[in-house]
């Protein structure tokens, strides 16, 4: 992409030097999922940029504001910032001809994806504009993915791009990996104590929530060899506290680190020895993430999975044998665990967010819905919601204060759009985007720390950043707080809001089957196992009382379905149901499941609600009206999916082997 630019702006600067003018302009976009990699890839690239004399710029959320009248040549961005860009200063990326999107498995089948592909759209128009101005001599755009995680990958960039075209490098290292107990802070301990006799000292560790890394952190402090150079990077830490902890980690010999998602991606943040995974992650794609991040400049990955449960235990068994690759088998079962559950449709709740947005870049404040329409395309320009549904979202939105009517048939901002832009959440489709309430300074350096969900009161003493902290005067959303330095304080970290993702239908067969449950596959019975269970009347001893387990190890979600089929067709006594199985008082019948599909888009859609949790629909969801909603739930759902599992497929009682 340089090359191609140097080549095209040689071109151009010798035209302009016939007409004494010089100017940069913002050429090359290079989209990545978050700001620390933003901040990483700038480092890396930063010296073989000026070598060439491209200027470079990072825009996040942590960044100084660009400078408008000098524009880099070359900006490291992500989605939520570059939507941003296109609202506020379209004008500056009229010149752009190549646009990378770094991690791009991370952005597919989510709403932040389905925001990336109206993005790219709203580039698309704005050099065609340009073009037909000619304010640019042509309206082309050079795009590339990347990904080390990606399944079907011309499948899934031609939901970004017109005739992607695939290039593949071999590669992978080898995994040496260790399965291990946590019975409590020892355990690691009894780990580190090992780690100078085998050569390491630096170790990353992966934990699923907030709360857990701080804790750990705390509890890990000054032990050996790390000393006093144990650190947390999570989201609810301020911009300058994940930088710092980024830059300690990088330059420090022996250090431990405790993370969340944020520090998953292609980091470079030094020579990691060992990663150190305290609980799997719910996705096999975070898993291959993880453990990309150790020994980088070796031929071997070094892990250690540390489980608290035998469920956990089996969840590492199951993305280790698929991590490996040993078999054709074991390659196409790797395949299988990348793809995430839920319908590939487009999530109507990205119209909500991206209609704000695109009211913000139109010169005169103004939309129309028609016309705007036209931004919700494929690349191939097949329409991603059926224009009926869009109206639908339109007039409610106009219904609920987002947009008011001005001039014929435009739409000008309304108080709810005024409400997002001024909590700055325009620009996101992230969950939690804007939800931090209390923003917690140090009180003797004034400088931000980080943030909590709620406010607490004074004299709360609480974790944050790996160190325990004790509020000492709070107004309104801002708490000053210090460093607690009792050794002997009692400080937990605030629980931060965690959003439960289920496992997808073949991750959980594939658990299953390693948990040794009677798990089918398709097309064969689904196994059942009846039990004897004490009798509820004990005045009736000769009473014999059943229950029925049905395995269907689907997930959940897909549970749930299928008992609502077996109340309602079966009169099944339902007692619970998980992501494995189903109880049912007394002897379910050996029988055939029999269900059309007019009947399972019937059930989702009575249901709507109690599934719309476990899908991630995106934060304006709530914003929609309720048909547009329960449809969008029914796609995620995916009733063809749950057809070929169950639909036809008989009951029948297990015989232990």
């Amino acid at each position: 992409m340089l090359e191609r630019d140097l080549r095209q702006r040689a071109k151009e600067n010798s035209r302009r030097q016939a007409k004494q003018t010089k100017t940069t302009t913002l050429r090359i976009l290079y989209i990545v999922p978050t700001r620390a990699l933003a901040r990483d890839m700038a480092r890396r690239l930063e010296q073989p940029l000026k070598k060439l004399a491209i200027s470079l710029a990072v825009k996040t959320g942590d960044e100084p504001a660009l400078d408008g009248s000098r524009p880099p040549e070359f900006l490291i961005t992500t989605p939520e910032s570059f939507d941003s860009l296109l609202a506020n200063r379209p004008r500056l990326l009229r010149d752009v001809r190549a646009a990378v999107l770094d991690e791009l498995h991370l952005y597919d089948n989510t709403p932040r994806g389905d925001q990336l592909r109206l993005l790219l759209n709203r580039l698309r128009r704005i050099r065609s504009y340009a073009c037909s101005r000619g304010d640019a001599a042509t309206d082309e755009v050079q795009f590339c993915a990347l990904s080390a995680t990606m399944q079907d990958a011309v499948r899934l960039a031609s939901r970004y791009f017109v005739n992607p075209v695939l290039v593949e490098s071999e590669g992978g290292r080898a995994l040496d990996a260790e399965l291990l107990p946590l019975t409590g802070p020892q355990s690691l301990r009894q780990l580190f104590a090992t780690l100078q006799e085998r050569g390491r000292k630096k170790v990353l560790a992966f934990c699923q929530r907030r709360a857990e890394c701080e804790e750990w952190a705390y509890l890990l402090r000054g032990c050996a060899p790390f000393g006093d150079a144990v650190m947390v990077h999570h989201a609810s830490l301020s911009a300058r506290a994940r930088r710092a902890v980024e830059e300690k980690f990088a330059r420090t010999s022996a250090a431990l680190c405790f993370a969340t998602a944020t520090l998953e991606l292609g980091i470079d943040i030094g020579d990691v020895d060992l990663i150190l995974l305290v609980g799997p992650p719910d996705n096999f794609g975070s898993f291959l993430q993880r453990l990309g991040r150790g020994n980088r400049r070796t031929a071997y990955t070094s892990v250690a999975c540390f489980y608290r449960t035998p469920t956990e235990q089996a969840l590492f068994r199951v993305f280790l044998r698929a991590a490996r690759n040993s078999s054709v088998a074991d390659r196409t079962a790797a395949d299988a665990l990348l793809r995430s559950h839920g319908g590939q449709g487009f999530r109507p709740s990205v119209v909500v967010q991206q209609l704000c947005s695109y009211l913000k870049q139109t010169r005169n404040g103004e939309i129309e819905p028609a016309q705007a329409y036209q931004l919700f395309t494929s690349p191939q320009g097949d329409p991603l919601l059926d224009e009926q549904q869009y109206m639908q979202i339109v007039d409610h939105l106009i219904d609920t204060g987002f947009f008011l009517p001005a001039r014929g048939v435009a739409l000008r901002p309304g108080p709810q759009w005024h409400k997002l832009y001024e909590e700055r959440s325009l620009y996101s489709n992230l969950a939690d985007s804007g939800r931090d309430t209390a923003v917690v300074v140090d009180d003797i350096t004034g400088r931000r720390v980080g943030y909590l969900e709620s406010v607490v009161p004074t004299g709360t003493t609480f974790l944050l950043g790996g160190q325990a902290r004790h509020v000492v005067w709070t107004q309104g959303r801002r708490l000053l707080a210090h460093a607690a330095t009792d050794s002997k304080a009692e400080a937990r970290a605030p629980r931060w809001r965690t959003w439960w993702r289920g496992l997808s239908p073949v991750l959980t067969q594939a658990l299953a089957q390693e948990l040794g449950f009677p798990c089918a596959e398709a097309s064969v019975a689904l196994p059942m196992v009846v039990e004897q269970r004490e009798s509820v009347d004990k005045l009736a001893a000769d009473t014999v009382e059943y229950r029925t387990l049905l395995f269907h190890c689907a997930g959940e979600i897909y549970g749930k379905a299928l008992s609502e089929l077996l109340e309602t067709k079966q009169g099944a006594r339902i007692v619970e149901c998980n992501e494995f199985m189903i109880e049912a008082l007394g002897r379910l019948p050996e029988t055939m499941l029999l269900f059309t599909e007019e009947e399972m888009l019937k059930l989702v859609g009575r249901h709507w609600r109690q599934f719309e949790r476990a899908f991630a629909l995106g934060r304006f969801q709530s914003q929609l009206p309720p048909a547009v909603r329960r449809a969008s739930v029914i796609v995620a759902f995916n009733v063809p999916d749950f057809l070929c599992r169950f639909a036809g497929r008989k009951l029948a009682h297990h015989i232990a082997e």
